[in-house]
């Protein structure tokens, strides 16, 4: 699981996490480590979608930014 001391790279989580899916998928795992791997895993799906939350925030605000000055833009033309 990446350091909470590093920045957050979404692509290395999303990775991670994809891996702990698979062993689940494939093999079995003991109780003990396989009880960490899942406290991992819903820790790195909850940064995952906090992450995701934050990006399609500015797409919404940046999408804002472009409508307004589109309107302007075309007020502006006539």
């Amino acid at each position: 699981m990446p350091k909470d001391t590093k920045k957050f790279n979404f692509s290395e989580s999303f990775r991670e996490l994809e891996k702990i899916v698979e062993e689940f998928e494939r093999e079995e795992i003991d109780l003990e480590e396989g009880l960490k791997k899942f406290e991992t895993g819903l820790e790195l799906a909850a940064k995952c979608k906090s992450r995701l939350t934050e990006i399609e925030n500015k797409v919404k605000e940046i999408k804002h930014k472009f409508d307004k000055g589109a309107v302007a833009e075309s007020n502006t033309l006539l």
